[in-house]
């Protein structure tokens, strides 16, 4: 199934079918071989997130990406440990340093967990040679906001422990794990705890209000859905919660913010409230790396095992990583 899912992505009918035209305000012509996997998630009928019970979805998102994803890179060491009650693997890879990354997946603080983003985690590890922490933090609607943001908080705070002298500290996240980073981040700003040395926002979500324009563009159609991401907010939030003040978008100064590689996709509709996150940390003085890939789409991490220029933006994150932690 892997081989002949990959193959299609390079030369099979699908791609030479799915010619997609350039969408309203995007920068460049969506990638040909993502143009092949939304081509076979449409003629496949693959079932809608939304369209499911939290733990089902959890369930099928965990296997839906696998034949796309990236091969499992081998470990020197692998660690289950726990901060606290917030369980913790941490991936250890071959000729690893002393710089460590704390890294939390997406999934909209809803669906995702450790074993989903292992691909990507034993990547960046192996990449790097930095030592990779991914990080099981509660997820919704059992536990509903803050909860997230207090087991990222908690488990950065026990991984900073573990950091050897002179090592640095990276946070990373992709979608809400980027919203977790700047949560993340704040925190440690306000609170006294050591601070990171980079954060690495990859496609994030910076506003649960949802007022960008890009999400209306890319409404539908790319992986990530306008219905799937107010899915998300209702099983994340209580009735009651303060979505403004939960959004990193609407704060009112990121003065002090730690240095920044934010990554954001051309056919996303986050990608809107990326670029411009980007931009404010910029004019608020933070060292920034902004990445822009015009022809990928939200989530392409979890497709870069078949398709190149997802590879490629990969590949770029942790050459980004190696050259800016080891500069800090």
């Amino acid at each position: 199934m892997r081989a002949a899912v990959r193959g299609a992505m390079n030369t099979g009918w699908i791609v030479r079918f799915a010619g997609r035209k350039r969408a309203n305000g995007a920068d460049g012509e969506l990638d040909r071989q993502i143009a092949a996997a939304l081509e076979f998630q449409r003629i496949a009928k693959m079932p809608a997130l939304d369209s499911m019970e939290p733990e089902r979805a959890r369930a099928y998102a965990e296997d839906g990406f696998t034949p796309l994803e990236l091969d499992p890179q081998p470990m020197v060491e692998v660690i289950d440990t726990t901060a606290g009650s917030v369980p913790v693997r941490i991936y250890v890879p071959e000729g690893a340093g002393r710089d460590w990354i704390v890294y939390y997946h997406g999934g909209g603080g809803v669906i995702g967990s450790i074993r989903a983003s292992e691909p990507v985690t034993r990547y960046l590890a192996a990449t790097t040679r930095c030592t990779v922490a991914s990080v099981e933090y509660r997820l919704g609607p059992e536990h509903k906001h803050p909860a997230a943001i207090e087991d990222a908080s908690a488990a950065y705070r026990a991984m900073v422990e573990r950091v050897p002298a002179g090592g640095k500290i990276a946070i990373a996240g992709d979608s809400f794990g980027g919203f977790l980073c700047a949560h993340v981040d704040r925190h440690a700003m306000l609170t006294g705890v050591r601070q990171p040395d980079l954060q690495v926002l990859i496609y994030p979500l910076i506003d649960f209000t949802y007022a960008s324009p890009s999400i209306e563009r890319f409404s539908t159609g790319y992986l990530l859905t306008k219905p799937m991401m107010h899915w998300f907010r209702e099983h994340y939030f209580h009735a009651g919660d303060n979505i403004h003040a939960a959004s990193p978008r609407y704060w009112d100064s990121v003065d002090g913010t730690a240095a920044a590689i934010v990554v954001t996709a051309g056919y996303d509709p986050l990608v809107d409230e990326g670029d411009e996150w980007a931009a404010r940390l910029r004019d608020a003085g933070t060292h920034v790396v902004h990445r822009r890939h015009a022809g990928l789409v939200h989530g392409f991490i979890s497709l870069a095992g078949a398709i190149a220029a997802a590879r490629g933006a990969v590949d770029q994150i942790c050459t980004d990583i190696v050259e800016m932690i080891r500069s800090s």
